[in-house]
C-alpha cells in the first residue's frame, strides 16, 4: 500500500510541474495587455511597468513561488530577525554636479526649457546599481560619448523603458507640469 501511495505522490507531484512548465511557456507567447492582466490576477494590483521582459520575469517568479510554495518558514524567520534595516541599500540619491564654466557659456538659449540646467552641467541618475553621467550641453545631452536632442532618449537607453527625461534625473516631480 505504501509503493502506491508513493506512485500517486509522484505523479501528483510530476502533474504540478508540467501544469508549471506550461504557465512559464504560455508567458512568452503573451503580449503586453495580457501580460498586465496576469499580473492583476497573480499580484493582486496593477502592473507599474509595460516592459516585458520585467513582467514575465516577475510573473515567472510568482508562478514558481506559488507552485513551490515561496520562502521556508526559516528564511521567513531570518528576514523578520535582521528586519530591514539590515538590509543593504542598493540606489544612491539622484543629484546634480554643475561643472566650471565661464560666465559667458550660462547664458541661456532663447527656446531653452526652464526645467534644464546650464550647460556644463552633468547629472548622476544611479539605476541598477550602476551610476550613469549626463552632460547637459547648450543643444544636446551627452551620454557615453554619443549625442542626443532629449533626455527621455537617454533614459529610455538606460531602462529599455519609456521615461520622462526630467523626471528620470530629478528634474521635475511627478505631476508637476511647470516649464
Amino acid at each position: 500500500m505504501a509503493q502506491r501511495e508513493k506512485g500517486e505522490a509522484l505523479a501528483t507531484e510530476a502533474r504540478a510541474m508540467r501544469a508549471t512548465v506550461a504557465a512559464l511557456a504560455e508567458l512568452e507567447e503573451m503580449g503586453l495587455a495580457a501580460l498586465r492582466e496576469r499580473y492583476r490576477e497573480l499580484y493582486g494590483e496593477e502592473a507599474r511597468s509595460k516592459n516585458l521582459p520585467y513582467l514575465r520575469k516577475k510573473l515567472a517568479f510568482r508562478i514558481q513561488e506559488r507552485a513551490e510554495g515561496g520562502l521556508s518558514p526559516r528564511a521567513r524567520a531570518r528576514l523578520v530577525e535582521i528586519g530591514p534595516a539590515e538590509l543593504p541599500v542598493k540606489v544612491a540619491p539622484k543629484r546634480t554636479v554643475p561643472a566650471p564654466r565661464p560666465v559667458e557659456a550660462r547664458v541661456p538659449a532663447k527656446d531653452r526649457d526652464a526645467r534644464l540646467p546650464e550647460a556644463g552641467t552633468v547629472l548622476v541618475r544611479e539605476h541598477n546599481g550602476l551610476a550613469h553621467e549626463v552632460e547637459v550641453r547648450a543643444e544636446s545631452f551627452r551620454y557615453r560619448g554619443k549625442d542626443y536632442r532629449s533626455l527621455s532618449a537617454i533614459a529610455k537607453e538606460i531602462t529599455g523603458t519609456a521615461w520622462n527625461g526630467f523626471l528620470f534625473f530629478g528634474l521635475t516631480e511627478r505631476g508637476s507640469h511647470g516649464r
